[in-house]
Parts: structure tokens; C-alpha cells; sequence
């Protein structure tokens, strides 16, 4: 057998692999949930979790979803506990316990009077909200605020108070995306949220097999809003038939499936990822990114201090991850 017969006959057996994968996915999904009914956004208090908060509400008035706003504060009780004379002022730990508490509160109310007043300002009605604050590790709790309020999508502002100015990343927000099972909206504190007739989405895709799950919760996320969606695939050395036969397959899929749906996939040539996204998303006026999270992905790429920065700061766009 030539090298030409065994090529092709790779490239015909890998697209019969991707479309048995598309077929078994979408078997699956139909067993989720088919709207998202919960937004959990944790909350420091600071411009960057407000301005999250502000995304929340907006998605919220279109989902129907309720919003819980989460907030962890240090608790002295944890790390007095690992020195060995911790006895000896463990008294006092109760009183300052009480004033953390009471300053978390403080801040609470304070930041909720500045929803109440966007909220007013946007019309933004029906909005359910509820608040926690408990003791602890923020990453740790919030982790376990996932596992109990079971939330459609986080959104969580990418930096917070105390962290410094050149993290791409703040710990709490990376931990999160590290750790759960559930789509993150990344937001930074000049991200603005456009109110526009239409929402253009780019999906970064390197044809894995999560595609599918993160592509139908993007759609059930946006099922209030008019948008529409760009699957990208960056291609950073010689192209080949195969991906560009699984792109036409992808749009084949969500074409018939979701037959309202404005989708369409490109393949953009540029050895630099970042520069190419970065072009893309101006000359098509993207308003949201979105992109699946796993080890030595795009987003492990983008990882990269100046590469994630620029993504994350100088485009201003909102960045959604799936797990």
C-alpha cells in the first residue's frame, strides 16, 4: 500500500471515530438539564467581582436564573490552630472572628446597595438573589459552594483584592478553573458588556471530543440573547484534509441540530495564536471568547504571562471556559 492510500485511509477511519464520538455526545447531553437556573458569582468586593456581578444580572434577566453572591472571609480560627501555643491567645480569636464577620458584612450590604442601584438603572426586574458569607479559604469554599448550589455557570471576576496588578490570573479564579465541572465566566474589570442587537461568540476548537459538551452549554447559557458563533481552529503548522473535514462536520451537526443557529467555522493561518485570535475577534467584532480547558490546550498555551494577559486585558472581551 502506497503512502497516499494509507494516509487516506487514516484520514477516512479518524472522521468515522470523530462523527461515532459526535453521535454517542449527543446522546448524552439529552440527559442534562436544558436551561441554566443558577449563577453563582463569589464575590471580594472589589471593582473586579462587581463588575462580574453586573454580567450576572444581565444573564440572569434572560435566563430566569437565580443569582447567589458568595463571599469567603478569613478565618483566624484555621491558622491559630497550627501553632503549638495557639492556646494561649485563642481567647481572643473569637473577637476577632466577630469583626471580620461584621466588616464582611459591612461590605456586603455596601456592595449590594450598588446592584440595587444598577439594577434600578437597567430596568433589570424579577431578579432573585440571594447572599452567603461564610468563614474559610475562599478557593476551598467556593469549591464547596459549587458542589451545593449545583450552578449552571460561575462567573467570577479574574482578579481580586490583594492580588498583584501584573497576575494574569488571580489564584481564587485559577483554582476554580482548575477544580470545577462547571463553565467559568471570566471577567475582568474593562470588560464591557455591549447591549447590542446581536452577540458574536468565537469558540477556539482543537477538534477534541469536548467540543461537543462545551459548544451545547454555550448555546443553552446564550439561549436568551440573538448570537451567533465562529468555531476557530489556529493552526500553527501545515494544514491537513482531516481538520478541515472536521470542521465541515462540526457545522453539519449543529447546523441540523439547532437549525436557527448562525454558526460557522474558519481556519486561520498564523504561527503566533494570540495574534491571530486577537486579529480575528477585531475584524469580526467578537463581544465573548469561549474555550475548553485541559491540559496542554490552547488555554494551558495562553497560560503564558504575556500571552493571557493581552487575552484577558487588552481585548476586554469576557472569556468563557469549559471544563
Amino acid at each position: 500500500m502506497s503512502g497516499i492510500d494509507i494516509n487516506i485511509s487514516f484520514g477516512y477511519l479518524f472522521n468515522v471515530i470523530y462523527k461515532k464520538t459526535i453521535n454517542r455526545k449527543v446522546m448524552a447531553y439529552k440527559n442534562k438539564k436544558e436551561t441554566v437556573d443558577r449563577i453563582l458569582v463569589p464575590i471580594d468586593f472589589s471593582d473586579y467581582s462587581l463588575n462580574a456581578c453586573y454580567f450576572a444580572l444581565h444573564l440572569s434577566a434572560r435566563l430566569h436564573a437565580e443569582i447567589m453572591l458568595f463571599h469567603a472571609f478569613f478565618n483566624p480560627m484555621v491558622d491559630a490552630m497550627t501553632f503549638p501555643d495557639a492556646f494561649t491567645y485563642q481567647s481572643n480569636m473569637a473577637d476577632i472572628f466577630k469583626e471580620l464577620e461584621e466588616n464582611a458584612r459591612k461590605e456586603k450590604n455596601r456592595f449590594s446597595k450598588k446592584m440595587k442601584k444598577y439594577i434600578k438603572f437597567k430596568s433589570l426586574n424579577d431578579i432573585k438573589i440571594k447572599t452567603e458569607l461564610v468563614a474559610g479559604q475562599p478557593a476551598e469554599e467556593i469549591i464547596n459552594a459549587i458542589k451545593s448550589f449545583s450552578p449552571g455557570i460561575i462567573i467570577i471576576g479574574t482578579r481580586g483584592h490583594g492580588e498583584q496588578a501584573n497576575e494574569v490570573l488571580g489564584s481564587v479564579a485559577a483554582k476554580v478553573i482548575d477544580t470545577a465541572g462547571t463553565p467559568v465566566l471570566l471577567v475582568t474589570q474593562d470588560a464591557m458588556l455591549k447591549e447590542k442587537e446581536k452577540i458574536k461568540v468565537l469558540y477556539a476548537t482543537n477538534f477534541d471530543e469536548s467540543d461537543f459538551d462545551a459548544l451545547e452549554s454555550l448555546i443553552k447559557i446564550l439561549s436568551g440573547y440573538n448570537f451567533s458563533i465562529d468555531c476557530v481552529h489556529f493552526k500553527t503548522h501545515e494544514d491537513n484534509v482531516e481538520n478541515r473535514e472536521k470542521l465541515s462536520e462540526l457545522k453539519k451537526h449543529f447546523n441540523v441540530k439547532h437549525k436557527k443557529l448562525a454558526l460557522e467555522c474558519h481556519i486561520i493561518e498564523s504561527e503566533d495564536i494570540l495574534s491571530g485570535l486577537d486579529g480575528f475577534v477585531e475584524e469580526y467584532d467578537i463581544d465573548l471568547i469561549a474555550l475548553t480547558h485541559k491540559k496542554r490546550n490552547l488555554f494551558y498555551r495562553l497560560l503564558n504571562p504575556s500571552l493571557a494577559k493581552k487575552l484577558l486585558f487588552q481585548t476586554k472581551r469576557p472569556v468563557f471556559v469549559f471544563n
